[in-house]
């Protein structure tokens, strides 16, 4: 292909298109100088605006004069509320004593089933081995030295209790031994203060209760008698009486009065009121109050045999109205018997109906 052909053909499209003059003068640009060229103009942009910053701060009023106080200490600034925790602190060891404060877990969030058996496995453990402490595994015979003991494959709990041991802070025999004493002394106290005797107290009634209580009423019924020796102008309660009845006793007078009881008694029977007992009959007189007549108002007779003739038959009527009343409820039991058998039958028909009704249909649709 000679010059020529070559420049018709890129004056040309592939399909014989001439292009224009000033389309094929342009230079195509690719994607690359269109990164350099961005590139080159945001470096001429960035220069231009430190230019211009300089020049402003140059007319402007010169730099400005650090301070002269210091930087703040980054350990000078306390977290939020610890002066409020350090404060409680204090005043709890001012007290001398901590106290503990018990939170739900609404406060401090709930605790997974996993944390919960770790905690309990743990403490297992723990008791387990405070239990060996307290038989005395941790005594066996054959101490062997901590070397040995390392490497010693399949180390037993007796060897661990014995290593422990060396390096335990108590003494359970000494422990052991302390608690039988306070429990002696615990029992001794108890036979002193807790043993039943019987006395007597102050005022002469038997009783049971402890030694303690006991010289409490000997000491009471003593200051008793001491304040009966002195002079009864000086007392402040009166004196016990003489004639009191101690234990069971018959009153012997109230059947063998003597002659003033006798007459005394005579002349209440002689005022004693002899009207008959019981009262008569008196019965209700409608006329006597102006009242308003309400429905079922029945007014009975003065007379006694009228009022009782008049009282049966208002008897009689009753007892006919209600068998009247019991027929009626019979006879409506009835109807409504009846009345649901037809119901139940009209169901049956129209549910027998409907099934007619629908294999008919299914018939059909099967022809």
């Amino acid at each position: 292909m000679t010059s020529k052909q070559q420049t018709a053909s890129s004056s040309s499209s592939l399909y014989g298109i001439q292009r224009s003059k000033q389309s094929a003068s342009k230079k195509d640009l690719t994607s690359s100088s269109t990164l350099a060229f961005t590139t080159h103009l945001s470096s001429l942009i960035s220069k231009d605006a430190a230019a211009t910053t300089q020049s402003s701060s140059s007319s402007g009023r010169g730099r400005t004069r650090p301070s002269k106080g210091s930087k703040p200490d980054i350990f000078a600034v306390h977290n939020k509320g610890a002066l409020k925790r350090a404060a409680a602190d204090e005043a709890e060891d001012v007290h001398g004593a901590l106290r503990q404060v018990h939170q739900s877990s609404d406060i401090v969030g709930q605790v997974d089933a996993a944390t919960l058996q770790r905690s309990r496995r743990r403490m297992e453990e723990k008791a387990h081995i405070y239990e060996d402490l307290k038989k005395g595994y941790h005594l066996a015979e054959g101490e062997s030295s901590d070397e040995d003991d390392d490497v010693a494959a399949g180390d037993s709990r007796v060897s661990k209790m014995r290593r422990r041991e060396r390096n335990a802070l108590v003494d359970f025999d000494r422990k052991w031994a302390e608690q039988e004493q306070n429990e002696d002394e615990d029992g001794d106290d108890d036979e002193e203060t807790g043993s039943m005797v019987d006395y007597e107290d102050e005022f002469g009634r038997t009783r049971r209760g402890t030694k303690a209580e006991a010289a409490q009423a000997a000491r009471a019924r003593r200051q008793l008698e001491n304040d009966e020796a002195v002079d009864e102008t000086s007392k402040s309660r009166p004196a016990r009486p003489s004639n009191l009845i101690h234990g069971e006793a018959i009153q012997s007078q109230a059947f063998n009065p003597d002659a003033a009881m006798a007459s005394q008694m005579a002349a209440l029977a002689a005022r004693r009121d002899r009207s008959a007992t019981p009262p008569e009959q008196a019965h209700y007189d409608a006329e006597a109050e102006v009242r308003t007549r309400g429905t079922g108002f029945y007014k009975f007779s003065a007379d006694e045999k009228t009022r009782e003739r008049e009282m049966e038959e208002l008897l009689k009527t009753r007892r006919e109205t209600e068998r009247e009343r019991e027929v009626r409820g019979e006879r409506k039991a009835e109807r409504d018997r009846l009345k649901e058998e037809r119901r139940r039958k009209v169901h049956e028909l129209r549910s027998k109906h409907h099934a007619e009704r629908f294999l008919k249909g299914l018939s059909v649709d099967l022809g």
